[in-house]
């Protein structure tokens, strides 16, 4: 089962993915958070295997955000997830074009984030 967290500062956006990946079997979301700091925490203390991060706001500097979720070495994946021009991006990894909710899937079940 692959514990996922999701980090996004617009609940509506974290509501939509939870109900999304809630309904495919060996998928488990763990917790959600608005803000990076109480995050932080509650990754020290969840350890997910996947971060999924609201990279849709094109105002918004998330390279800080994903940088200290990678520094805290807690072993998860990150994945930025842009709903505006559904992309995926696995931080330290790789960029995907999503056409439906199974890509997403696919990107949380396969490899791992290196250190």
């Amino acid at each position: 089962m692959k514990r996922i967290f999701i980090l996004s500062s617009h609940p509506l956006f974290s509501q939509g993915v939870e109900s999304l990946l809630c309904q495919k079997t060996g998928l488990d979301i763990v917790g959600r958070e608005m803000d990076i700091d109480k995050a932080l925490e509650r990754l020290r203390e969840l350890r997910p295997d996947v971060v999924i991060v609201d990279n849709s706001d094109a105002e918004a500097e998330f390279t800080p955000v994903v940088m200290c979720i990678l520094r805290e070495r807690l072993g998860t994946k990150v994945i930025g997830l842009n709903l505006q021009d559904n992309t995926i991006c696995i931080y330290r990894g790789e960029q995907r074009v999503i056409k439906e909710v199974e890509d997403l899937v696919e990107a949380i079940s396969t490899g791992t984030s290196p250190g």
